[in-house]
């Protein structure tokens, strides 16, 4: 793909299908990724595979986990959204619950389709991104140019992907299935596989116009 076409062309898929992805596709992913630039060189990110079984009792860990206690991510979330962000985070959410079906006031629903991000959304594997401690912040910015890239050569390879911070509620759990030291903060996951002909699959959120985006010289 040229670069402007998979840019275009990547989405959150939301709907997978059981098709399999070969473990030596996933790497392939990262094998791109890598490339991304860092501070310094850092390189301040390492990522967990989970693959088939792994991937399947990660999600019914995670579902277990999410029914049974409050999420203790490792990065906290924002707990409050200024506008306009505040109105775009609403606006796609209700553009979401449109697309698939599910009116406002459908509590239950909505909770329903919540609960899909736990599930990977029946995707067949898992990526989960960790940063660095030690560099804060700008672990954090370097993981996010590597996330990009494996979001986009993914696109490229002809594979779905969802990155989700929900993934990263329980840390613990991904903990456990991983040799992975403390001085790694789980910033995300990201569900891969092939998408499904789902009307979901469908929805793309606007994003805000150039000229929103362009902060104006001063006069």
């Amino acid at each position: 793909m040229e670069l402007h076409a998979a840019l275009r062309a990547r989405h959150s898929t939301r709907a997978f299908s059981s098709r399999p992805v070969d473990d030596a596709l996933l790497r392939a992913l990262v094998d791109d990724a890598r490339e991304a630039p860092s501070w310094s060189n850092t390189q301040p990110y390492r990522v967990a595979i989970a693959n088939g079984a792994t991937c399947d009792a990660l999600r019914q860990d995670l579902v277990a986990a999410s029914t049974s206690r409050l999420p203790s991510p490792e990065v906290a979330w924002p707990s409050d959204y200024p506008e306009p962000l505040q109105g775009r985070r609403r606006a796609t959410g209700y553009g979401l619950y449109s697309a698939i079906g599910i009116d406002r006031k459908d509590a239950e629903g909505r909770a329903r389709q919540f609960q899909r991000n736990y599930e990977m959304f029946d995707a067949p594997a898992a990526i989960f991104l960790f940063a660095h401690r030690a560099l804060g912040e700008y672990a954090a910015l370097d993981a996010g140019c590597f996330l990009m890239a494996l979001l986009l050569a993914a696109t490229d390879r002809g594979l779905g992907t969802c990155a989700q911070a929900v993934l990263a509620c329980y840390p613990d759990v991904v903990r456990a299935r991983f040799d992975v030291g403390e001085e790694w903060r789980l910033l995300c996951g990201v569900a891969v596989g092939f998408e499904a002909d789902d009307k979901v699959n469908t929805f793309r959120p606007t994003r805000a116009s150039v000229d929103e985006l362009i902060i104006a010289p001063k006069s």
